[in-house]
């Protein structure tokens, strides 16, 4: 991203006890193990404005990419005030083919909003566009955490407090009933958070390592399990997207991948 199935449940003790299975999936397979995304059957996709070509005003053939992709993240918000500008556009789109989709949230330390500011505005952003967490087709909504962008350089953003990213992620869970996903890598939580992983213990991981070959997503430190999700590079080619983005694919079956939207 340039810079087990989840119960829909009433109550937080069971959005708990499915966040930890969701987890367990993550340690299904061992990383001795490691292969290469192509090992990977269930292939998906992740958006925002930039995956829109030139000019960021060409539409996705959402129907195209659907033919060979699973399933896609769209970008909705960032911060406490910014709406992706292609979000409801494309969530509409999306839920009219086969793909199974979630929004996602990047969380900017420097916005002036905290955690909780920034959860409301992700999840007012996420219910305008008709997304409610609790539909079928619908996976469970992301948080991604990772570098930002300071004079041309991405840096570990120093505002960061990992209690803020406990709080958003509380409050999302509330809202929509089911334990979100979270977008980061290994080296993030290391330089970044001094290796404070545990704030994303019993979360699905979606985790990114690029250029990697055999090599999967390393562990973050503190979590507690492995990738549900990899984002393997940043450069792919998708059918029906203009340009090149990132690709992902999901540790798991199509089954499995079809019980965490349902």
């Amino acid at each position: 991203m340039p810079l087990t199935s989840p119960v829909r449940v009433s109550t937080a003790l069971a959005c708990t006890a499915a966040g930890t299975a969701l987890a367990a999936l993550a340690t299904a397979v061992p990383v001795a193990q490691a292969a290469s995304p192509a090992s990977y059957s269930v292939a998906g996709v992740d958006t925002s404005h930039h995956s829109h070509g030139r000019g960021e005003k060409e539409r996705i053939d959402w129907s195209r990419v659907a033919r060979t992709h699973s399933f896609v993240f769209l970008k909705a918000s960032q911060g406490a005030g910014y709406k992706d500008p292609w979000f409801t556009r494309d969530h509409a789109a999306v839920a009219r083919t086969s793909l199974l989709r979630a929004p996602y949230h990047f969380f900017d330390p420097r916005s002036t909003g905290d955690g909780a500011a920034q959860a409301r505005h992700f999840i007012a952003t996420a219910r305008a566009a008709g997304y409610r967490g609790n539909r079928a087709g619908e996976l469970p909504p992301v948080l991604d955490v990772e570098k930002v962008r300071r004079n041309h350089r991405e840096v570990c953003p120093r505002e960061l407090r990992p209690a803020q990213l406990t709080v958003f992620l509380r409050e999302v869970r509330k809202a929509f009933k089911v334990t979100p996903i979270v977008y980061t890598r290994a080296s993030f939580v290391k330089e970044c958070m001094g290796g404070r992983g545990r704030v994303f213990a019993g979360h699905p991981l979606w985790l990114a390592r690029y250029g990697s070959g055999t090599h999967e997503p390393q562990p973050v430190p503190g979590a507690g399990s492995s990738w549900t999700f990899w984002q393997h590079t940043e450069h792919g080619r998708t059918p029906g997207i203009p340009g090149t983005g990132d690709r992902n694919v999901f540790r798991g079956s199509r089954d499995q991948l079809r019980a965490m939207a349902s």
